[in-house]
């Protein structure tokens, strides 16, 4: 959608959609990262990130059961290349290293399932609202709902700029950028290709740490690299 088209009062989409922003903000966007740190602290970060990236699965069951609609064999065929390009990236081929703890395991699915939520629920709300708009009221929201049981206002004695610089950067481009991207991405494809295409997010941590950490790259991320990328290639064919 052109931008322009987009409704330029930042505050007329709560007069018709309060309550749907408060449901993206609390469920949608602070479930999906609540949940996945949670899968983090009860094992570790491999192990959160392939429940994560089970969203493309969720999505497209959500289509088949609710909308009878049945996914096609190109996008059955991403979803399988892009679960198992991130096994392979996340792991390095050590299996072992996956930590499936009870309570990782419902943190990790329930934050899928909050992906899957932010995913469908603003669908309407875009079509009408810009993604900055209709994330920055949600993530507001979801930010005063988490205050009530975290003081915002009670900074750690302990916080150095290091500290205060990783959060900043991973609110920035971890969180409202990604959204962002995300959210607008939805103009252009189906939920189920656009949650495939999330798996991108494994192959550029890989990449960014061979950049500026001179991080080895070793075969079997290469292998998961090229599932990746050829979920890419197969859903551009596709279009």
């Amino acid at each position: 959608m052109d931008n322009s088209s987009y409704e330029k009062n930042i505050f007329k989409i709560l007069k018709h959609n309060l309550v749907g922003l408060i449901l993206l903000g609390i469920i949608g966007m602070l479930g999906s990262q609540y949940g996945f740190y949670i899968a983090i602290k009860y094992s570790n970060a491999p192990t959160a990130t392939i429940l994560v990236f089970l969203l493309p699965v969720f999505i497209m069951l959500y289509t088949l059961i609710i909308k009878h609609k049945r996914p096609s064999g190109v996008e059955l065929i991403c979803i399988l290349f892009a679960i198992t390009g991130t096994i392979c990236i996340v792991t390095k081929g050590d299996f072992s290293s996956i930590v499936l703890s009870p309570m990782a395991l419902v943190a990790g699915i329930t934050s899928a399932l909050c992906c899957v939520f932010y995913t469908l629920q603003p669908r309407k709300m875009l079509a009408k609202y810009s993604p900055t708009n209709v994330m920055g009221w949600s993530m507001l929201f979801g930010g005063i709902f988490i205050s009530c049981f975290n003081n915002p206002l009670e900074i750690p004695s302990e916080i150095t700029i290091y500290t205060l610089s990783a959060i900043l950067g991973m609110i920035l481009f971890g969180t409202v950028i990604a959204f962002c991207f995300y959210l607008k991405s939805l103009d252009y494809l189906p939920a189920t290709q656009a949650s495939i295409l999330t798996v991108g997010e494994p192959l550029c941590s890989i990449i960014l740490s061979v950049i500026f950490l001179n991080v080895s790259f070793s075969f079997i991320e290469l292998i998961g690299a090229t599932f990746i990328l050829s979920t890419v290639f197969l859903l551009a064919k596709a279009k």
